[in-house]
């Protein structure tokens, strides 16, 4: 907004009533031109007229000094409109009255959006805070080993190693894009058994670095859903088992709820099957999760005592997965035993369009 100085200012102001200066003159001629038509005393007319004049002339006036001042104050409640627009003036009619509401609810819009944007800028300033401080390990890790005399026998070190970085650097890709996943999901008939094996594959190096067993089975699982992000969160869940599992197996079981009637007493607690038509189990024999940390782990950079004990845990790979999984309609739930081991839980909804609706979305 640009600061006028006041003759600029009685410009605007004189434009903005050109009209009623006009009507002015127009019943002025009026009323000499009939004085003059049936030739009476023209000099009380002109008498009314000057009255008129200077009665106007003070309320022109007038005018002029609340239109500056709700200029002043137009101007100040811009320069100050970061923070606050308390300073607008009073409205003086209804439909100023009608702007004002009108620009305060812009305002708040404005406000929310612009503390939702910030929340969102510090949430990632503070991810990749620690990505930086996560991935230099992995990449300090491979230094070392190529500066050993002989580097060869680390191969199988510096293959996990270099998976780690790879898994650090997709992970920030997935994050990113999950701001805007609708516009990222081609929804079709997937068969689930080749999407697990290809997650299984791709951690086939953790597996054998760490001499997890794997307990997998043929199954036949059809599901709608987006093949890549769906292998996301399978991955994801692997990465965890993996993780805290120093020594043992992880289980990969698929039960189809429609043509069984049997089921776990975990599987049963943990969610309503009846509201799903199938169910992915993913266990592992690790170092399970406390009792308290359970209903918090799918929040946004909650690590537990696992992760605070293992220093290297973002609390960012549950969330994502619990986020892909509502956008895709389906759900999830963990049930652990410390010194035991974890057992996730992805629930296939009955195909309702949930996937669909948050698509458009």
């Amino acid at each position: 907004m640009e600061h006028l100085s006041t003759g600029k200012l009685f410009g605007k102001w004189f434009m903005d009533r050109v009209n009623y200066f006009g009507l002015y003159f127009v019943f002025a001629a009026v009323f000499i031109i009939i004085a003059l038509q049936y030739r009476t005393d023209i000099e009380p007319i002109l008498y009314s007229l000057l009255i008129c004049t200077f009665l106007g002339s003070c309320c022109l006036i007038n005018s002029f000094i609340q239109y500056k001042r709700k200029y002043h104050a137009l101007y100040e409640a811009y320069l100050n409109m970061e923070t606050t627009i308390n300073a607008l003036p009073k409205p003086s009619n209804f439909i100023e009255e009608l702007y004002g509401e009108l620009l305060c609810d812009l305002f708040d819009s404005r406000s929310n959006l612009y503390l939702r944007m910030k929340k969102q800028d510090m949430e990632s300033k503070d991810y990749y805070t620690i990505w930086i401080h996560q991935i230099k390990t992995p990449i300090a890790a491979l230094y070392l080993l190529l500066q050993a005399e002989d580097s060869q026998k680390n191969s199988m070190l510096m293959k996990q190693e270099l998976f780690k970085v790879e898994q650090y650097a997709e992970m920030a890709l997935y994050y990113l894009r999950l701001q805007h996943m609708s516009y990222d999901i081609l929804l079709k008939e997937c068969n689930l058994y080749e999407i697990v094996k290809q997650s299984v594959k791709k951690y086939s190096v953790s597996f054998i670095g760490k001499k997890i067993s794997l307990h997998l089975e043929a199954f036949d699982g059809i599901v709608i859903s987006d093949e890549k992000w769906l292998g996301f969160v399978i991955e994801q869940i692997l990465s965890n088992c993996i993780k805290y599992t120093a020594k043992g197996s992880i289980s990969i079981e698929y039960i189809d709820l429609k043509n069984t009637t049997q089921f776990n007493d975990k599987l049963k607690h943990a969610y309503d099957v009846t509201s799903a038509d199938s169910v992915l189990c993913i266990s592992d024999t690790g170092i399970g999760i406390k009792q308290e940390d359970l209903p918090r782990i799918f929040e946004k950079g909650f690590t537990g005592y696992n992760g605070r004990m293992d220093k290297k845990s973002t609390g960012i790979g549950l969330y994502l997965c619990k986020q892909v999984l509502n956008k895709l309609g389906f759900d999830i739930s963990v049930s652990s035993e410390v010194g035991k081991g974890t057992m996730f839980q992805i629930y296939f909804g009955k195909q309702d369009g949930r996937g669909k609706k948050q698509e458009l979305e």
